[in-house]
This record gives structure tokens, sequence and C-alpha cells, in this order.
């Protein structure tokens, strides 16, 4: 009767790590496990690419209202990028997906983000003090091993006396492997020589599961690493360890009733020694065009330990967060690191130049008016202008930042960027920018970093339109002086114009044009105290409504506020309360007809036993925007802002053994929009996803998922069901690979789709891999992804 209700239990609760949601390009989210400070990595599957020209995650951190953002690396049908290890903090992050059309259109994936439908969401779970008492001595993480030197090691030598070390359960990618190891005292051994057979190379999932004498289990532990050939083995084990993969693919995608062939390469080398590390990487696809931005990335990496590093091509430099956080450019970017004094510096293409076209010419006096009426070349089109397509200028970048100290105690460091468009890269383009943001940031650390005090700001200049060059004598002394526009020495203007203009173009469009009201400015400062198992952060933020730096494209302005997080952990880290404050308001330079302020309550449980019950979290949200107008008021009434929002989400997932290995989750999201403005824009939305993964032999898994979606927006529903069944099968000696799946859609939201691989290891080092998906949605054709993988390893 207990292992009926335990499986009951687990079937009842659960998150899902393959999110599916209505969309129009994308069919599925995968995401990697997320455990405390540790880089977690999002993918998505896409259809219908030729449409798309970008994608780019938004996620915050639990109690937090501001979305930080990275672009994701498109290959092929699959976007993906890695959260870094420092926003991975318990509870859980909130995430969308924001696609960017080649139309110039976007939509958001779950769709409605912008019409306030809840995000997804990623749980994190804690780190234990029991990964002290049970260690994997080897392999390391990451480490290359051929089978025969392929040696697991598990220290049981600080295990309490309450753990039976002979009731251990050893996986190897799910499959148990547990009557193949020796235990000698404290020590679990398992070793290659040990498998009949060869195991095929690649990555292996290593999970020990450790239980006390009465059999629950006490703890879970885990570790990948690589397996290769011994010929591989044996070159990486000597002073230079190389390695490097090719993958190339063809594929065919029809969508309504349009087929375009796509082909790309993938190539990857690296070569490390004990202090030095080279890589590249090079990604080819027919997809760029000269009408685009870059769909092709290539790179190299030089890195020396910790002192070095030097990066070449697509690279995605990090600077204080308000001045360039991860924005692509093609060029060079790195770091030198000498502990008191050290430089980071960047300089490339943001964007690249892309032409526009002549629509039709005029002559002078009958030029109409319109902002895509540029002045052309007479002589070469025989009107002085023209109407055209505009283009998009090369916009250089530059940013330099010497910083004083290590970073672990103190750090001062000081930011400059300079981004500039260059105006000769196109003929036919308007407005060309420019852009300066100087910046400072220090940070404080005592009590190996418990306390840790940062803070860092910025000042910008802008100058929206630089095609007339800087403002010459003349000029000024028509505009300033006594008899000019402005009662200004005219010598004190030049002065200024020849100081700012070895920095930026200097003319009528430059801004700011209210320095004294910080407009430009924005700084934020964060102090976190870390005791007791306690975290408590506190941070307070301002940026005015004109900061803009070319650097950091989403940062949101016109706000200033504070905002408070505690994290509880309690019971060696099993159980996490969080409790977020955070109160905002806009509206710094008076530009609105009235200051909206923003408060937002956040409330979370998060429970992890690690035994033999489910992990459960629960979280509330409240956010409450108003700006104090009514809408009775008949010359106020459309600027109204009142509205409220709660959340409410339930996630739990458990990992049981019923006849065979499962993992299941489920997920409940609820939240309701109470919009009391003119638009009236109420929302109701509630979510349920349930996940089982079965792992039936060492050759045969299963999932099943159910997804129950339910909004309503303005009162018009929208309700569909989503159900997958898919299942992965080896054979042949593990040599070949075929899975399936099926996810049909019912309701309003009406769509089936089906997915099938077949992966053969031809050789030791060589795969190929066939791959359809077909999407048909009633009352429209068909449409397919038809595709052929071939990857080599060296």
């Amino acid at each position: 009767m207990k292992k009926f209700v335990s499986t009951f239990l687990a079937l009842i609760f659960s998150t899902s790590l393959l999110q599916a949601q209505a969309s129009n390009y994308i069919s599925a989210v995968r995401i990697g496990d997320a455990k405390e400070r540790t880089p977690v990595t999002v993918s998505a599957d896409l259809m219908a690419a030729e449409n798309l020209s970008s994608i780019s995650i938004f996620f915050k951190k639990f109690g937090e209202n501001e979305y930080r953002n990275l672009e994701m690396m498109i290959a092929g049908n699959t976007a993906s990028v890695s959260i870094p290890a420092e926003y991975i903090i318990p509870p859980y992050l909130d995430y969308y997906l924001l696609v960017y059309l080649k139309d110039g259109n976007a939509e958001t994936y779950p769709l409605g983000i912008e019409q306030g439908r809840t995000p997804l969401q990623i749980p994190i779970s804690g780190v234990s003090e029991k990964d002290k008492e049970i260690i994997i001595l080897s392999p390391f993480d990451g480490e290359i091993l051929s089978q025969e030197n392929m040696l697991v090691s598990i220290s049981f030598f600080k295990a309490p006396d309450n753990i039976d070390i002979n009731k251990t359960r050893i996986y190897l990618n799910n499959e148990n492997v547990s009557s193949r190891v020796l235990i000698a005292g404290d020590l679990i051994i398992l070793s290659g020589e040990n498998f009949e057979g060869t195991l095929s190379s690649g990555s292996r999932l290593l999970k020990v599961e450790i239980y006390d004498k009465q059999g629950n289990l006490y703890h879970s532990i885990s570790r990948t690493f690589q397996l290769v050939s011994a010929e591989v083995a044996a070159e990486i084990s000597s002073r230079w360890r190389t390695a490097g993969n090719i993958r190339a693919e063809s594929r065919s995608e029809t969508y309504n009733s349009a087929s375009t062939w796509y082909n790309n390469v993938n190539a990857e080398a690296n070569a490390s020694t004990d202090n030095w590390r080279f890589s590249a990487n090079v990604y080819f696809t027919s997809e760029d065009k000269n009408n685009l931005q870059p769909y092709n990335r290539y790179s190299a990496l030089i890195q020396g330990g910790d002192w070095l590093e030097l990066r070449l091509g697509d690279t995605y430099p990090r600077f204080p967060s308000l001045i360039m956080d991860g924005k692509r450019i093609r060029g060079i970017s790195g770091f030198l690191n000498l502990g008191f004094l050290n430089v980071a510096a960047a300089i490339g293409e943001s964007d690249r130049k892309i032409e526009g076209a002549l629509i039709e010419t005029f002559a002078q006096g009958q030029v109409p008016l319109g902002s895509d009426i540029i002045s052309i070349n007479e002589t070469k089109y025989g009107d002085p202008f023209g109407r055209v397509s505009l283009g998009t200028y090369t916009r250089d970048l530059f940013a330099l930042r010497p910083s004083f100290g290590s970073g672990e105690n103190f750090q001062l460091g000081f930011t400059y960027l300079h981004s500039k468009d260059n105006t000769g890269s196109i003929e036919f383009g308007a407005r060309p920018q420019e852009n300066i943001v100087v910046g400072s940031d220090i940070k404080f650390a005592m009590d190996n970093q418990n306390i840790l005090f940062t803070t860092q700001v910025a000042f910008s200049m802008f100058n929206k339109d630089i095609a007339s060059g800087n403002l010459t004598d003349t000029q000024i002394d028509s505009i300033f002086g006594p008899n000019g526009l402005y009662d200004i020495d005219p010598d004190q203007v030049k002065t200024i114009r020849d100081i700012l203009g070895n920095f930026i173009t200097v003319n009528q469009y430059i801004g700011p044009l209210n320095p004294q009201e910080f407009a430009s400015v924005a700084g934020e400062a964060a102090l976190s105290l870390n005791y007791l198992n306690n975290s408590l952060r506190g941070s307070y933020i301002y940026r005015g409504n004109d900061y803009l730096s070319f650097g950091q494209s989403f940062i949101r302005t016109d706000v200033k506020g504070f905002n408070i997080v505690d994290r509880i952990r309690m019971f060696d880290n099993k159980v996490f309360l969080s409790f977020g404050y955070e109160s905002l308001e806009d509206n710094l330079q008076k530009t609105k007809p009235a200051t909206t302020k923003y408060n937002t309550l956040s409330a979370s449980i998060s429970i992890f036993p690690r035994v033999n019950f489910p992990n459960i979290t629960i979280g509330y949200n409240k956010s409450e925007n108003k700006n104090g107008l009514s809408i009775t008021n008949p010359t106020m009434k459309d600027y109204v802002v009142d509205d409220i929002t709660n959340r409410i989400i339930l996630q739990l997932s458990y990992d049981f053994v019923a006849l065979v290995k499962h993992n299941t989750s489920l997920s409940f999201t609820t939240q309701n929009r109470e919009d009391n403005s003119l638009s009236n824009v109420d929302a109701k939305y509630n979510a349920t996803g349930l996940t089982v993964n079965s792992y039936w032999t060492s050759q045969l898994s299963s999932i099943f998922q159910v997804l129950f979606s339910s909004s309503e927006i303005k009162n018009v529903p929208f309700e569909y069901v989503t159900l997958t069944l898919g299942g992965r099968y080896r054979l042949l000696e593990n040599k070949l690979q075929l899975s399936a799946m099926l996810s049909p859609s019912f309701g309003d939201f009406k769509r089936q789709a089906l997915e099938l691989m077949a992966d053969y290891n031809v050789l030791q080092n060589f795969n190929l891999a066939f791959q359809a998906r077909v999407f048909s949605i009633p009352g429209k054709s068909t449409n397919s992804i038809i595709g052929l993988v071939s990857r080599f390893n060296f």
C-alpha cells in the first residue's frame, strides 16, 4: 500500500523540463538541470526559421521586476543560450523568449507577455551540505576518458553512521550499473573493464543515489564526463590536449506551401595545457544574407589561466551592466588581470551595414515631405533627391575598462564606451547616430564576501543625427550671442565644441539638453549580507529618461526606487523561504502627466527533502501599478494607469521507482490582472503541466506530457490542451538511436506535431542523423522540417 501511495504521489506532483506553449515559431523549449550557482542551458526548437531574424531570452531573479536579456545562438532549427551562474539563485527564474522576425515584427514565447500573461519559470534547487559527506573522487567534472581508463571512485569516508553503502545505486545515463561496482571499505569503485563490449563515445551522466540503513533515499549527487576512444584519450593525456568536431546539416523546410533548403556547417576545435587554452568555432549557414544582420558566427579564444583572455570574431563582452552586458559584436575583446591593475577592452561592429534601395527620384522644388526622402548623387541619378528604402549603417563600438584591485575584497573600475554609425558605409541611409558613455563602479567585500557592497554610475551623451558633422564657427556665431537665438558667449560654445568634439559629434541634435536634471545619468547600489543561512540584499536604482547606451539596448529608463530580497535557508538547504519587495516610480524628469508607482511583493517557499517525497515550490507575486489619475477626468483619462496582478505558482517534482525509474513533474500557475484604466485590459491565465519520463530499460525510455492552458484577455477566452507522447530506443549495441514524438493540440489552438529521428554511429567518431518534424494546422497547409545531419569528432 505504501508503494502504491508513493507511486500515486509521484504521478501527481511535478515541473516540466520540456515546456511546450502555443507559438508560431517555437515548438518547445528545453531546460537543463538548474542548480544553484551553476550555468543553465536553455534551448528552443524552431519552426518556420526562414522568418526569424534573431531570438533573445529575457529572465529575472526572484523578487526583481527588471528582466535581463541574452541573445540566443541560432544553429539550424535550434536556438540556445547559457544563463550565467551568477543569476541561478533559488527559488526560481522567470523567463520568456522574444522572437524577432525579418519583417520587423516580434512575437513572445509564450504568446501574450506584452498583454500581461505570466512568464515561464525555471525552478532552481539549492546546494546541500551533504555534498561534502559523499564525494566523487573521480572522474572530474567534464573529464575526458577512454573506456579502458574509466574509473569511477566514490568516497564515503565522511558519511554519517546511518548510511548503508551497500544500498547505493549507480546510474550511467539513467542505466543502473550498480551490479558492476566493487565496494572496498569506504570506497565504491566502477571500472570501464567491468562492462561487456564497447561503450559508445559521447557524454556520460554519472548519478549516485545514497540510502540509509532503513532503505530511504538520503542524498543524490551527479557528475558529467566524456567517453572517447583510446586513441583520442592518449592524445588528450599528452602535453597538449586537443579535441574538436565538425557538424554539417542539410534540411528542407516547408511553410505555407513554400519550400526552402538550408545548409549549414559548424566546426569546433580546442587545444589546452595546464595553463593555456586555445579554441576556435565557425558556423556558416545559407541563411546568412546581405540584407540581414549576420547569421554566420566565427570566433577564436586564447586564454591564459585567470589573468589573460582574448576573444576574436563574434564575441559577447561583459562590462558593468549599465553600459554593456553581453551584447554581440564582431571584433576583438578580452581582459588582462594583473591583480592590482586590470584592463578589459572590446572593439568591433555591433551592426553590419545593410544597403538601402532607391525607389524614385525628385527634381529640385518637387520634393515631398517624408522621413524616407534624402539627398542623393544628382550626377549619378539625374535628380538631387530620392525616396529610398533606408539601409542600416555599420555601427562601430569601442569599450575600455581599467580597474584597480583583484575584486576579491576591493575593486574600482572606470568604463568608457564610444559607438558611432559609419556614415560612409552605405549610400542610402539617414540620421546616423553616435553615443558615448562614461561610468565608474566600486566593489567592497569583507568576511569572505559575506558582506558585499557594489555600486555603479554612468553618464551618457547621444547624438541622433551626425550627418551634418560638428557645428561650424559660422553656425555658432549665428545662433549664439547678443543677436542670436541664445544669449551665450559664442567663444564659450566653441570651446565646449572643441573639447567634446574629441569624443562625440557636437551639433543641434546632441543631448542631453538638461544635464542638470540628471536625465542621462544611471546608477545603482546594492548591499548584500550573508549570515546565519540568511541572504539579505537591498538595492537602489536611478535611471534618467534620456540615459542610453548602444552597448545595453534593453535597459529600463525613467525609473528609480529600491528592492529588498531575503532568502532564508533551513534544514541543510532543504527549505528555502524567500521574500521580496520592490518599489519603483517613473517620471523622473516630469515629462509625463503623472508619476506611476510600481510596487511588487513576492514570497516563496521551496522544499527539497532529498528523500522519498516530492520537491515543492510555492510562489506568490503581487504587482500594483498606479499613477493616481482618474478615468472620470476627461482631460487625463487616456493617461490613467491603475492595475493589480496576482500570481500563484505551484511546482513539484519527484523521482521514483515503480517497476522502472521515473522522473515526474507537475506545475500549476494562476494569474489574474485587474485593469481599471480606460483600456480595461483585464486578463486571467491558468496553466497546468504534467510530465513523466520513464526509463524502461537501458535501451528504452519514454516521455508523457499534458499541458492545459486557459486565458482570457478583455473577455476573450483562449483555451487549449497539448498532449505529448514520445520514446527513444537504442539498438545494434547502442550504435543506432531511434526516437519519435507525437504532440497534438486541441481547443482554440489546434496543431498536430510529429517528430522522428534516427541517429546512427557509423564509425567510432562519425554519426549520421535523420530528423523530420511535421506540423499540421487544420485549414492550413502542412508544414515540415526534414534534414540530414552528420557529426565527426576528432
